[in-house]
């Protein structure tokens, strides 16, 4: 006997009206651009835009948005169970074709687009997404007779870069859960764990915390060796004095809040003292400073000057802040869509969000950094992961 998966539907992250107005903002976009349809294939944009959320794509999953509203869903066959299940909740859209294995998966689909949008159609594909190559976008387009190919990623990710209530919410929670698990992993370290047991216990406890899966893996590396750059754990020892990284975030209906904290066995010396300072000094001066208005360029040079005055700007080799918000693997970030760095001249909006990043990375000693995610409010900024900006000594 078979199961119909429509008996198991999923439930939406969040009102169906959040969801309604995300695609009205979406529509109106369209109509500015003057495309018929759009063609999301990037997981983040059409949970975004649907709610529809999957764990694992092989081959194509894509949701064809019509100018008029309505939604067509071409992708794998074998996770087309997924979206009759999200169908049953959400009732929007529907199925236009399941790709089979053995079929010519950017052919059959281009077939499939040829019944969704007429001859001469504008249709915007994300171009500047990983999750499909060109040459699937051009298999696709040539099935449409004149079919017009425009660029549909700044659609989407121009409206994720200003969070709604709804979605900071959430990320509220997200960063609660966030700040529990790093302060209840580092209050477990002991002289001669390893870092491999360390990254354990940040697991359990997103587990505990009922946090998604994580976009990536948590960064835990202990002592020189964590001035490489996203090392992490290893089954390496750690020892009292060395620097211990523990950058991580839990994540909640899909959004995700991070932070890196250093923790050390006893104390610190000087210079390792003051060079996690300057990165926590740069940390609090983008909360007192950062505001609406500001441009990425004057946010990234806030954090830039305040390390400079602190000697170790030869060590802070990255940008200042990146966005932050749907969290989906392969990592956490939103870079792509709103960071703030040098000779940037967009302007940062009241709900953006940051993960405010002053990495310092001294060879010999190890990488610093006391970060957190931070808000833009309409007056100021607010760190949402309730961690202190102090090095943690266990």
């Amino acid at each position: 006997m078979s199961t119909d998966v429509a008996s198991f539907p999923v439930a939406l992250p969040f009102p169906g009206e959040e969801f309604a107005a995300r695609r009205e903002r979406i529509l109106a976009e369209m109509q500015r651009q003057k495309l018929d349809a759009i063609v999301l294939t990037s997981a983040p944009n059409y949970y975004y835009t649907a709610g529809l959320s999957f764990q694992v794509i092989l081959g194509l999953m894509s949701l064809v948005l019509r100018s008029d509203g309505r939604g067509f869903w071409i992708g794998r066959r074998t996770e087309m169970g997924n979206v009759q299940s999200f169908i049953a909740a959400a009732g929007w859209s529907e199925i236009a074709r399941g790709i089979a294995d053995e079929e010519d998966t950017f052919a059959v689909a281009g077939e499939a687009l040829a019944k969704i949008v007429p001859a001469g159609a504008r249709v915007g594909f994300e171009l500047d997404a990983r999750t499909i190559p060109y040459s699937g976008i051009l298999a696709m387009a040539g099935a449409v007779s004149g079919l017009e190919i425009g660029n549909a990623s700044p659609i989407v990710e121009g409206l994720r870069a200003v969070k709604t209530a709804a979605e900071l919410d959430v990320l509220e929670m997200s960063a609660q859960m966030t700040a529990r698990v790093i302060k209840g992993a580092v209050s477990k370290i002991v002289e001669g764990q390893t870092d491999t047991e360390l990254a354990l216990n940040i697991f359990a406890g997103m587990a505990a915390e009922g946090s998604d899966p994580l976009p990536c893996v948590p960064f835990v590396t202990a002592g020189p060796r964590s001035a490489l750059a996203h090392s992490t754990y290893a089954n390496i020892p750690i020892n009292r004095g060395e620097l211990i990284t523990v950058e991580t975030g839990a994540v909640y209906k899909k959004y995700c809040a991070p932070t890196y904290r250093i923790a050390m066995i006893g104390q610190p010396n000087d210079d390792l003292r003051r060079l996690h300072d300057a990165s926590r000094d740069a940390l609090l001066a983008a909360l007192e400073k950062f505001g609406p208005g500001m441009t990425s360029h004057e946010g990234d040079r806030i954090v830039r000057d305040s390390i400079e005055r602190s000697g170790y700007l030869d060590y802070f080799t990255v940008r200042a802040a990146y966005s932050i918000g749907l969290g989906f693997s392969p990592s956490w970030d939103e870079d792509h869509i709103m960071k703030l760095r040098p000779n940037d001249n967009r302007v940062v909006q009241p709900g953006m969000v940051f993960h405010v990043v002053p990495a310092l990375y001294k060879p010999g000693a190890g990488a610093v950094c006391c970060s957190n995610t931070v808000q833009i409010t309409e007056n100021g900024a607010k760190a949402l992961v309730p961690v202190e900006a102090e090095l943690l000594v266990v």
